[in-house]
């Protein structure tokens, strides 16, 4: 079998072999150069300018960079790089084929791209000529180019290059700046294992930085440790020493780097850029580039500020710790990134940190409810703003989810139901129109959902397996916010190269994913909610605004048994010129550290985006939401709507205060009238009886419910007319009533005036006809 294997990867070598030279011969002359300058790599100032065009920071290729001359790193740690990168290296003319034959065969017996087998020398020129982007004409360049570098330089002078020119993380291109900012001491006092420790960094420096994982970094560095006394650069005794050296780290909080202004955004933007334009940190930060970002400097500063002061937070009630934060505001006509904040404040001294905007995925809670249930139930589904639905304790196969403070409200309108963000009604909702087809809306709004959460009714409220980014979060909110159309964000308007010619432009694609009465109906229910609702912290503001809290529990585990506190808090704050979305919580969740019981959604993250708004836009007039053309504006009758749940239109005998506004789509709009608020006719079935009584009986049936029934009496002896009762009756049932005043020998004419109780005592009552007049003499009572 392995020489079956070997006789297959000497067969594609020698075939690759082949096509090299061919490729050669027909493309080089479009090929990259070999330029001095840029294994020189000399800095050219990139600049980065926020949404007015107003310069806010340099990056550069030497910022952080000190560069090193071979003579003065110590042997021990060119061997260890020389070890675990490129063990040939004084042996092989700038690239491998013994490894490259070996590389090949472990990648055909895994069947997928295990290993690889760049040497230095391809590091060297890839790094400063190529792009990142695998492709064929780009791994044949880098080959090509490995060999004339190696034609043309000595081998110090190719390893001077790449220990000077390669990424340690922490902001650290070169093995000097990584020697000061790790261990404080250059580069040439380094020992083997604080040597073999940086020789592990560059194959991946988000994972193998000690600062980022120190376990990781320890491991690795034991492992270059082994493969140098393998190969005889170190004795045993010698590795056996440096993997017992106790290593002192620099002081992480005294790193010497520049701080970086608005470094959130400014790393969201390097992202996008590398990403737009497929090339290295390395050109990035030594391209001259002109990147025009879309951050909203006043705006940014105005977060940074709020979030940097503690009396905005609540604390952990065990450790007293104050919770981290994300802020993404959004503009939702383009997609543009207006502010970004991944945390309080950015470390200082530190590059490349965790964003939480973009990175950290924790569960929504309520917030992702209007996405997953409400909006597609209307879409698709016949559900109104005013569709009635029980707010009950529910039971679906075993899932059994409650509402906030255990309340429960009976009968409840969708308006009221997402206002109020009544658990128990989103899962009915979710269940009714099917899962799958609540995930398939999220999901086209671009909120990602794991296969696990495609059994779960608990996506209702957020329990998501996995969870989303703030930013996925703003996305589909933007959707909402924008009519309807989805769009991907952008924190870059358009780049520039060093000569001032336009390289990149945002041009964002964009698709109606909601319908624009769908997101109409959605946004107006949340003004719902931002003025009566869960966020009505907002209340006050004199802004057209819409908003969805959102909180998430502790998990149901031991661990947090007998914890009264909440793991996140969300809110999302918007209207047509803004999506403001903000994230509260720590970024490990522990018994110790966790959101007091009263930092829900609608408390404290909602009080910070109601601060950031009335700062940012104090002066600014925002949008509101506009009506679409096939949405009209319903009067209904609230009485018959709450009292029995029959959506009904108003009658013009509604009173004002019984008259609900609601919005309805051209299909939806109720087509039936209430019969609430009607005018009873008169009993035709009057009748007045004496024959052996002594008192008149009046007997009759009421017609209507509810009804009001005044006996009138006139004596006809002083023809005065009165009410000598009223009866109120809800039912349709024979009514009996003896007139116990009537004296003896007196002669009376009886009739009854119908009318609705409500209706009848109003300031101006409303009043029905009269039955006919019975006259009746009371004889002498013995």
């Amino acid at each position: 079998m392995l020489r079956r294997i070997l006789l297959i990867a000497i067969t594609i070598f020698i075939l690759i072999s082949l096509s090299l030279s061919i490729y050669i011969s027909l493309d080089m002359r479009e090929w990259e150069v070999l330029d001095p300058e840029k294994l020189e790599n000399l800095n050219q100032t990139s600049i980065i300018y926020d949404r007015d065009d107003v310069k806010v920071t340099d990056i550069h290729g030497i910022q952080n960079r000190i560069n090193i001359s071979i003579d003065e790193i110590p042997e021990h740690v060119k061997d260890a790089f020389i070890t675990v990168e490129d063990l040939r290296f004084y042996n092989h003319k700038g690239i491998d084929i013994r490894r490259m034959l070996a590389a090949l065969i472990a990648n055909i017996r895994s069947g997928s791209y295990a290993q690889g087998a760049s040497t230095i020398a391809q590091q060297v020129v890839r790094n400063s000529h190529l792009t990142l982007k695998k492709t064929m004409s780009r791994k044949l360049q880098e080959i090509y180019l490995a060999l004339l570098l190696d034609r043309k330089y000595s081998k110090d002078w190719i390893l001077q290059t790449y220990l000077n020119i390669i990424y340690f993380g922490k902001g650290a291109y070169g093995i000097e700046t990584a020697s000061n900012i790790y261990f404080d001491k250059s580069a040439k006092d380094l020992s083997i294992a604080e040597g073999c420790l940086l020789a592990g960094i560059p194959k991946n420096p988000s994972k193998y930085s000690p600062f980022a994982h120190i376990d990781a970094a320890l491991n690795r560095k034991d492992l270059i440790i082994d493969l140098m006394a393998k190969h005889g650069t170190l004795s045993k005794e010698e590795a056996i020493k440096a993997k017992q050296e106790d290593i002192q780290f620099a002081d992480e909080e005294k790193l010497n780097a520049a701080d970086v202004q608005f470094g959130y955004f400014i790393d969201n933007v390097l992202d996008e850029t590398k990403m737009h334009l497929d090339i290295s940190d390395e050109e990035l930060f030594s391209g001259g580039y002109r990147i025009y970002t879309t951050i909203d400097s006043n705006l940014q500063n105005i977060a940074e500020d709020i979030l940097g002061n503690d009396d905005f937070f609540p604390k952990s009630p065990k450790s007293s710790k104050i919770p981290e934060i994300a802020v993404v505001a959004i503009h939702p006509k383009d997609g543009e990134i207006l502010s970004l904040m991944g945390g309080r404040s950015y470390p200082k001294g530190e590059r490349k940190v965790l964003n939480r905007a973009t990175q950290s995925k924790r569960q929504p809670g309520s917030a992702i409810k209007p996405i997953i249930a409400f909006a597609p139930a209307l879409e698709h589904f016949e559900y109104t703003t005013a569709t009635i639905l029980d707010d009950s304790p529910v039971d679906i196969g075993g899932y059994t989810p409650s509402n906030y403070g255990g309340r429960y409200r009976g009968l409840v309108t969708v308006r009221e139901a997402l206002a109020q963000s009544i658990n128990t009604i989103a899962v009915k909702i979710l269940y009714d129109i099917g899962i799958d087809n609540g995930i398939k809306f999220a999901e086209n709004l671009g909120i990602p959902l794991d296969e696990s959460d495609r059994h779960n009714l608990s996506i209702a409220l957020g329990g998501f397996y996995e969870g989303v980014t703030p930013m996925q979060l703003a996305r589909a909110y933007t959707c909402l916010a924008d009519s309807g159309v989805y769009k991907e964000l952008s924190s870059i308007r358009r780049i520039e190269d060093s000569h001032g010619k336009t390289i990149y432009e945002h041009r964002p694609i964009k698709r109606n994913a909601v319908t624009e009465e769908t997101a109409f109906l959605i946004n107006n229910m949340l003004q719902s909610a931002a003025s009566w609702g869960t966020a009505s912290a907002l209340s006050d503001m004199e802004l057209p605004i819409a908003a969805k809290t959102g909180t998430s529990q502790l998990p149901n585990i031991q661990e947090f048994q007998n914890i009264n506190g909440v793991k996140d808090a969300w809110v999302v704050v918007y209207n047509p010129d803004i999506v403001l979305c903000i994230w509260m919580g720590f970024d490990k969740t522990t018994n110790k550290d966790f959101l007091p019981s009263d930092a829900v959604g609608g408390s404290y993250t909602t009080k910070i985006a109601k601060e950031i708004l009335s700062r940012g836009f104090k002066d600014i007039k925002l949008s509101g939401f506009i009506r679409p053309k096939h949405i009209v504006e319903t009067e209904l009758d609230a009485k018959s709507l709450r009292d029995w749940g029959i959506l009904s239109l108003a009658n013009p005998l509604t009173p004002g205060e019984y008259i609900y506004r609601e919005f309805f789509t051209l299909s939806t709009v109720p087509t039936n009238t209430t019969t609430y608020w009607t005018i009873p006719d008169a009993p035709e079935d009057f009748k007045v009886y004496l024959e052996g009584l002594t008192a008149p009986m009046l007997r009759f049936t009421s017609s209507s419910s509810p009804s009001l029934y005044e006996i009138h009496r006139i004596d006809r002896n002083t023809n005065i007319d009165i009410i000598v009762d009223e009866i109120i009756t809800n039912s349709k049932e024979p009514v009996i009533w003896f007139d116990s005043t009537a004296k003896s020998q007196g002669i009376y004419s009886y009739y009854i005036i119908a009318s609705h109780p409500e209706l009848a005592s109003q300031k101006d009552p409303i009043k029905g006809n009269s039955t006919k007049v019975i006259n009746i003499t009371i004889p002498e009572f013995n």
